[in-house]
């Protein structure tokens, strides 16, 4: 069903679901949880039937490395994650939320090997179409085609403002600039890019300001933004497909873009 049925664009989009969180623990090509290993050549290097083992019994092969360690404290805390590194002072994990928890040794009561981080489970909430459709999309990352990661650097990680009152009020009162700040009256959620690099719009909330609101001509208008590491002095060029119905802030300079 996979090879002759499977679908991988609405595989796609299945897999970037909030409901299943697979962004949560698992990268493509570096964007993303890194609590799962990064996919960016699952389907080159892995059969199908592995994929399928690997959705429907996480604990059935676990990668190296990803194993969790479960560890309880004299004080009777409980910890579970993957085990990122430890020192002659403290074991360091990192946990289902992508966060990093530092436990002293020498208040490690219990420590044990776990299961596989990804939970039994998440399948069940997906038809066997759409399931089908997810491991097409599972095997295709890292072939020759539209789902291999290019070397272009892309902006894959992106920041979504939400609209609510607080950011509302802080557009209103400071500008659209702001957005490109770290004031703390801002909310926003992290979105990624698709395998080719795309942002979505339909993932992203809209405001609505009114008709011709500063000028501007459109009525609802989305804001996100990225950042650059940038290892050395000198220019960068930023390209975009189409600089329509864009506006752009380097900080919070207005930024002219064109074709």
């Amino acid at each position: 069903l996979v090879t002759k049925q499977g679908n991988p664009a609405r595989g796609e989009q299945i897999f970037r679901r909030e409901s299943i969180s697979c962004f949560k623990c698992h990268a493509i090509g570096g964007a993303g949880g890194k609590v799962g290993p990064d996919l960016i050549s699952l389907g080159a290097s892995a059969q199908v039937d592995y994929i399928i083992e690997s959705l429907l019994n996480p604990n059935a092969k676990v990668k190296e490395n990803y194993h969790t360690v479960v560890v309880v404290t004299d004080e009777g805390r409980t910890y579970s994650g993957i085990k990122l590194r430890q020192t002659d002072q403290e074991l360091v994990l990192r946990d289902a939320e992508d966060k990093e928890i530092r436990i002293p040794l020498k208040s490690i009561d219990e420590q044990a090997d776990g299961s596989s981080i990804m939970p039994a489970g998440l399948t069940e909430k997906l038809t066997e179409d759409e399931l089908v459709d997810l491991v097409r999309f599972l095997s295709e990352l890292g072939k020759l085609g539209d789902y291999s990661v290019v070397k272009t650097p892309l902006a894959r990680k992106w920041q979504a403002l939400i609209p609510d009152n607080g950011s509302r009020y802080q557009l209103l009162r400071k500008g659209f600039g702001v957005t490109a700040t770290d004031a703390p009256e801002l909310t926003w959620k992290t979105e990624y890019s698709q395998v080719n690099g795309a942002l979505p719009i339909r993932d992203l909330q809209e405001y609505s300001f009114g008709p011709k609101f500063r000028n501007r001509p459109q009525d609802e208008m989305a804001f996100v933004r990225t950042e650059i590491n940038v290892s050395s002095a000198g220019t960068a060029e930023l390209i975009f497909d189409s600089p329509t119905g864009l506006t752009l802030w380097v900080d919070e300079i207005p930024t002219e873009i064109g074709p």
